[in-house]
């Protein structure tokens, strides 16, 4: 994990940085985020720099780790800075054992994990099928999730808005929950996320 000096150096010149693009940034909910221990925190993707955005409206005084495409660690200076703030691969094209083992080593160590559990960017209007790694990893930890929605419909120096939801822990029939449960928790946690986009702005 990086420093808590380096994890503020870098908020500060990231949100200077996305300024410029997206100068007025609304969060709501934000009183709902768990300040310490561990929490599997879940948006929906549309854009390249929703994690930024989301480190902007969680506001943590923290660094995530956080759970990308293994491509984007691949890329020459990028991925190693990536990897220097603790960003980790996963393999979205089957079962990922050392991308599970991080996950889970980060929760249980108490620190907060960050991904998209429809794990690509997705255009508004478009509808894919969640990946279950988010609700697995927060189950085998006993972590809460964290459904936080961010703005789709993006433009130049148009508002961005960071909702974040309730933390809520899923609830199957048994201790080892089947694919059928598993599937429905996750179209329950993707609609949660979606919901919370439909909430007026005050």
């Amino acid at each position: 994990m990086i420093s808590k000096a380096t994890y503020c150096f870098l908020y500060i010149v990231c949100r200077i940085g996305l300024f410029f693009y997206h100068p007025f940034f609304r969060v709501v909910g934000r009183e709902r985020v768990p300040k310490e221990g561990r929490v599997v925190i879940c948006a929906n993707h549309s854009g390249l720099a929703d994690p930024i955005w989301l480190i902007f409206g969680l506001r943590l005084g923290r660094m995530p780790r956080i759970m990308a495409k293994k491509e984007a660690l691949q890329v020459p200076i990028l991925g190693k800075f990536l990897k220097s703030i603790g960003v980790f691969g996963v393999d979205r094209s089957g079962a990922d054992v050392n991308a599970v083992k991080t996950g889970l080593k980060c929760l249980r160590d108490d620190q907060p994990l960050l991904l998209f559990p429809e794990g690509t960017r997705v255009r508004p209007g478009k509808i894919v099928e969640p990946k279950r790694g988010a609700l697995m990893l927060a189950t085998r930890t006993d972590s809460p999730v964290l459904p936080v929605y961010l703005s789709t419909k993006r433009f130049p120096f148009g508002p961005m808005r960071c909702v974040i939801g309730e933390p809520y822990r899923p609830e199957f029939a048994g201790a080892k929950p089947t694919d059928e449960e598993m599937d429905a928790a996750m179209q329950d946690l993707m609609a949660r996320i979606y919901r919370l986009g439909e909430q007026p702005c005050k």
